[in-house]
């Protein structure tokens, strides 16, 4: 791949480049960007809000115009196989920070040294040689060499950044494209979770497309080789290489696969077929039952009459249709085009400010700080110095921008400095309304650990007006995208303290998340035993079942299978 090829191709969500790199040499470490402060003359920093997109660019004007419009034409081929719909929301805009390689903020070899190096190793490496055992001195290797990669998308768990150097010269549209890695974020973390087989099938087919200037275009689909011959051929032996559909969606390998690998193989290789059929065919006639099919098995289970109701053909019916599709599914290519030339609306590229700067660059520096700490822990307070630098520049300046305090909320609680974190979140929460779904979490959390609340199963003490407080930021939480997790559990850790009981209503909220995340089994659990121990036993008991439907180990079962017995009891 082209250097090219390298540097551009994150304009779009690409990952490349440094870490083969770095592999290569052996010595080389690569690291995120190191964005240090500009001693002299700032960067022309440019800002744009467009199409749920926050842009910071250093680039020049022009070049940030086509990068914006390259990114929102790359995602709009993409709705064509994953539409909007079916991909992971948020609230929070995400973030593009393009950087021109002419003019990149300094990253100094004495900054690289300087990271490379704890004092402990400045200390030994003063003097190069170390004694031996014997007493015989030897030399110490040179330490290894640092580099920065050019481009990287990090995410926090309510929103993503995506850096990247930018080389004006070498910029051409039609050689950008979008990662894999990151479809299969946007589409593996859609809530709630899509169907296994659609998200096989559309990353199993994403694998081989193609990008044009108008165009998504599906590779001829790629059918195992042991039966492809089959599948080419007219007459019953056709048949042979589809599972009966019933069993494909139930995403289970038949039993008479002679390997598990063929019949993973192969059930793969369907899943793509079904995506390509739904999508294929003049006028895209299966295109919109597709979309509303996949939805609807989020939620609900896949029977004969949801698929007929979508499709309007019975399992029998498609299964001769998928049959008689799969040869021309091997043999040709499907481009997908949307109907229109995707187009922006206009949008005003206007210079930075001050706390756009410091915001924008302060978060995508905080995100850094947990991938540094994942690889090289030894360098993670450097980048956390240098991420309370830039967020603080604007702060110590005056301003109380309630995103900027968010931001730096985050990024104390992140350090693991609650007490700094609570001061900015509720200045935060002070003054705006509308906050990013992780923030108002953490504020939660925090405000609930002040109240030196005991832990479930013990005496509650809580008064309502207490967990008023904690409930208040949940609830804003709940209202933004992406749901987390974490909020439904802490409501129903506040709830089993409450010294007030609980309204079948109230309880109802917990429902809601175990319906987006069945499989986090102790939000199960708890939400089951909160009905239990209030007495709405008709709820605890089908939690209870998909309790023990979706227990992970012996453990949680045990737990599940003495809450029945206390609802049987009762009875």
């Amino acid at each position: 791949m082209s250097r090219c090829r390298h540097f551009l191709s994150l304009a779009a969500g690409l990952v490349l480049g440094a870490f083969a790199a770095g592999a290569a040499e052996g010595r080389v470490v690569a690291l995120p960007p190191f964005l240090v402060e500009e001693k002299a003359q700032a960067l022309p920093w440019r800002y744009a809000d467009v199409a749920g997109l926050e842009v910071l660019s250093s680039c020049p004007e022009r070049l940030t115009r086509e990068l914006i419009a390259n990114h929102h034409r790359l995602h709009a081929l993409l709705g064509e196989l994953l539409p909007p719909a079916l991909q992971m929301k948020m609230t929070e805009k995400q973030t593009l920070l393009f950087v021109d390689s002419a003019q990149p903020p300094p990253t100094s070899q004495e900054v690289v040294a300087q990271l490379a190096l704890t004092s402990a190793e400045q200390d030994r490496l003063a003097d190069p040689a170390e004694p031996l055992n014997d007493g015989r001195l030897r030399r110490r290797p040179p330490p290894p060499r640092y580099t920065f990669l050019p481009n990287l998308r990090l995410w926090d768990r309510d929103t993503g950044t995506l850096f990247a150097i930018v080389r004006e010269k070498e910029f051409h549209a039609n050689r950008v494209a979008l990662a894999p890695d990151y479809v299969a974020f946007v589409l593996r973390n859609r809530l709630p979770a899509l169907p296994p087989w659609f998200g096989s099938g559309v990353l199993t087919l994403f694998a081989r497309a193609e990008f044009t200037e108008d165009a998504l275009t599906l590779n001829r689909l790629d059918w195992p080789a042991a039966s492809a011959s089959a599948a080419l051929k007219a007459g019953p032996e056709a048949n042979q290489p589809l599972r009966p559909l019933p069993e494909f969606f139930a995403g289970n390998a038949s039993p008479d696969d002679p390997a598990l690998g063929e019949g993973l193989s192969r059930w793969q290789a369907q899943a793509a077929l079904f995506v390509h059929w739904g999508l294929g065919g003049r006028g895209a006639p299966r295109r919109a039952a597709l979309w509303n099919f996949t939805a609807r098995a989020a939620v609900e289970p896949v029977t004969e009459a949801l698929f007929q109701e979508c499709f309007g053909l019975d399992f029998a019916t498609a299964q001769q249709q998928l049959t008689a599709y799969l040869p021309e599914a091997i043999r040709e290519k499907l481009a997908l085009r949307p109907p229109q030339r995707p187009r922006l609306p206009d949008y005003p590229l206007r210079p930075a400010n001050e706390v756009e700067v410091a915001r924008i660059r302060g978060d995508w520096e905080r995100l850094e700080i947990g991938y540094v700490q994942a690889h090289f822990p030894a360098l993670a307070p450097k980048y956390l110095a240098q991420a309370r630098r830039t967020l603080l520049r604007a702060y110590d300046r005056g301003s109380r921008d309630a995103r900027l305090l968010a931001v730096l909320g985050l990024c104390e609680v992140d350090a693991g400095h609650d007490a700094a974190a609570r001061e900015f979140l509720e200045a935060a929460a002070a003054g705006r309304t509308t906050l990013r779904p992780r923030a108002w979490f953490e504020l939660a959390r925090l405000r609930f650990a002040a109240l030196g609340a005991p832990r479930a199963g013990a005496e509650p003490r809580l008064t309502p007006e207490q967990a008023g407080e904690v409930f208040t930021p949940l609830s804003a939480a709940r209202e933004q995208d992406p749901p987390l997790a974490e909020v439904y559990t802490l409501i129903a850790e506040v709830w089993a303290v409450c010294a007030q009981a609980p309204t079948r209503a109230q309880l109802a909220v917990l429902e809601e998340g175990v319906r987006i995340f069945p499989h986090r089994t102790e939000l199960v659990h708890r939400t089951a035993e909160l009905n239990v121990r209030h007495g709405f036993t008709d709820t605890a008991r089908w939690l209870i079942t998909l309790g023990l439907t979706l227990a992970p180990d012996a453990a949680a079962r045990t737990r599940f299978e003495a809450l029945q017995a206390r609802v049987n009891a009762a009875r």
